[in-house]
């Protein structure tokens, strides 16, 4: 309307030049609201059978026939790249994150809810119901105390570059007829979680505040839940079978006690202790034969996590200092319960969907404690890909993918993928050994609907064959960087000696002083057979999927002999 009002005083005043006027004027109105970021309020209708809740949220009554439709307030967060939805009012959740150049969505979105477990002892108020989203829940594990209830929001920050919601809550909370085995009492915690939106960016940023309000140490458990279908249909979201989660982790400890057939999934893992296996096959989906429970082992130490949708090559990933939230927790319903379930069968409680969990400790049922008065904060991003099915590094800025292929054309494949589209960045790849010879080091116009490649063809330069580091750099055209990553290779890189073939040449990455992963670009069966440069066996496996881990002790320069099928080849590593 205020558009109108002053086309029309302008028309009045200009009124042989209106055309070129109207012109200028919306070109600077439509270039300022597509940059702009925005807030607008909005009704969410969701389906769940009926039911009726006490006035503490115990179940007082459930239909297992009658399916409704209920309305949430909701607000909408959105820029040029992103839509949000939150509903405060229903446990502080991220609903819905639309990455707008695909026109998908990032997270599962659970199209009839069915309340579930109900008395069976597993949740605090003795049952529960799969909305979606990304959320919090504390201050008891199993989805704590808040996750369906409304929580106090304002927003703090409102401006065309960046909107923040606050969002918050303290536990006063007892629900008498909660299972025994939740027993952190009401804690008094006060927890505030912050959605922050900025223009230009595909990403979001998940703030949270945890504050001990009494004058003495309280136990409690904090986990963000994340349930994750990226580059789904908004309407139909769910995970395909042959998605991936991505997790730079070498060990997992699994409930096999409770599902022994994740035991058989994975190759225990020697010196780790009881149920720690080493993580391979349950990165991917399919080969989730029912519903388990895993966890990182023992922590989760890099910065990010995500799981990626083959099917088209999207992803999302949570990336966060992870000093603070050690935890990590996998779920799923298993992915063939999960693809055929019938969600408007009451008793099919299945959902097609990866869930991952984010927590100050490192199992559910192993409290975390603020000292007296303690108050300690972390902030999570949430950001989207497309066009990778690989991934060396993830950080706040955005992914990187370094793959090093054999071959008769030996060269260096670099993906980037970075979380402001349409601008400008530099990209350096460089060889370290007794000298830095730089291979590749030009700007680049980062895309909204693909990652961004270059190819690096080993001939194209005079390298002496010998150990080098490689290093892959990504900086702001000022000079600032915003992804490295480094892996060591050997030039001539290592192949079977079989003319012809394509060897599958894995990533090398190297997560600590002794332990790497081995990365490959399809999955397969494997055998490895790890010696020290003397010539001693120190280790050999059998591995299967696409990810291979390995640990040594002592420090050295170690050859990997990777057996596939009629091939054979080494990779070198070396621990310090």
């Amino acid at each position: 309307m205020t558009l109108i009002i002053i086309m029309n005083r302008l028309y009045s005043l200009f009124k042989f030049h209106i055309v070129p006027i109207v012109l200028i004027l919306l070109f600077i109105s439509c270039g300022t609201l597509y940059s702009q970021v925005t807030q607008r309020d909005t009704i969410i209708t969701w389906k769940h059978f009926n039911y009726q809740l006490s006035e503490d949220n115990g179940m007082d009554w459930y239909s297992t026939t009658e399916i409704i439709e209920e309305e949430y307030p909701g607000i909408v967060l959105e820029n040029e790249w992103v839509r949000l939805v939150i509903l405060p009012d229903y446990g502080a959740r991220i609903l819905s994150f639309v990455y707008k150049p695909t026109g998908h969505e990032q997270f599962y979105i659970n199209p009839v809810g069915a309340p579930y477990g109900i008395y069976e002892g597993n949740f605090y108020y003795d049952w529960l119901m799969v909305f979606g989203g990304v959320f919090p829940t504390f201050p008891e594990p199993e989805h704590g105390k808040t996750w369906l209830l409304p929580w106090d929001w304002e927003f703090i920050e409102i401006g065309p570059a960046r909107i923040s919601l606050k969002m918050e809550i303290q536990d006063t909370i007892n629900y008498p007829g909660h299972p025994w085995k939740f027993d952190n009492g009401i804690t008094g915690i006060r927890c505030t979680s912050t959605v922050i939106l900025e223009s230009g960016s595909t990403s979001f940023k998940l703030q949270h505040t945890l504050e001990n309000t009494k004058a003495q140490l309280v136990s409690f458990e904090y986990w963000t839940c994340t349930t994750l279908a990226p580059g789904s249909d908004p309407g139909n979201t769910f995970t395909p079978a042959n998605s991936e989660i991505i997790a730079p982790i070498e060990y997992v400890y699994l409930k096999d006690d409770w599902w022994s057939w994740m035991g058989n999934s994975e190759n225990p893992a020697p010196q780790q202790g009881n149920h720690v296996f080493t993580y391979d096959n349950l990165a991917l989906y399919e080969n989730w034969e029912d519903m388990g429970i895993a966890y990182a082992h023992p922590k989760l130490e890099e910065s990010y996590y995500g799981v990626v949708n083959h099917t088209n090559e999207e992803a999302v990933f949570r990336v966060s200092d992870n000093a603070t939230t050690p935890g990590m927790k996998f779920w799923t319903w298993g992915a063939q319960q999960g693809l055929n379930s019938d969600p408007e069968n009451f008793y099919d409680n299945a959902r097609p969907y990866i869930e991952l969990w984010s927590g100050l400790s490192t199992q559910f049922f192993e409290d975390a404690s603020l000292a007296p008065l303690e108050t300690v904060s972390w902030t999570e991003t949430y950001l989207p890909t497309v066009g990778m099915d690989a991934y060396s590094t993830v950080n706040e800025n955005g992914a990187l993918s370094l793959e090093i292929m054999a071959g008769d054309d030996e060269r260096f494949e670099s993906t980037l993928f970075m979380n402001r589209p349409d601008s400008s960045f530099n990209y350096r790849l460089t060889l370290s050994g007794d000298a830095i010879l730089t291979l590749f080091d030009s700007d680049f116009l980062a895309e909204s609907e693909n990652s961004t490649q270059f190819t690096h063809l080993i001939s194209d330069f005079a390298i002496p064959d010998g150990d080098y580091m490689l290093e892959a750099t990504v900086s702001e055209p000022s000079g600032n960087e915003l992804i490295t990553f480094s892996t060591p290779v050997t030039l001539p890189i290592p192949a079977s000696g079989i003319p012809g073939q394509r060897i599958d040449m894995p990533l090398v990455i190297r997560h600590d002083a002794h332990s790497y992963s081995l990365q490959f670009s399809t999955p397969s069966s494997r055998s490895l057979f790890v010696y020290h440069i003397n010539g001693q066996l120190i280790d050999q496996r059998q591995t299967h999927g696409s990810i291979a881990r390995i640990r040594v002790e002592t420090a050295g320069y170690y050859v990997v002999y990777v057996v596939e099928e009629n091939r054979a080849f080494p990779v070198k590593i070396r621990c310090w």
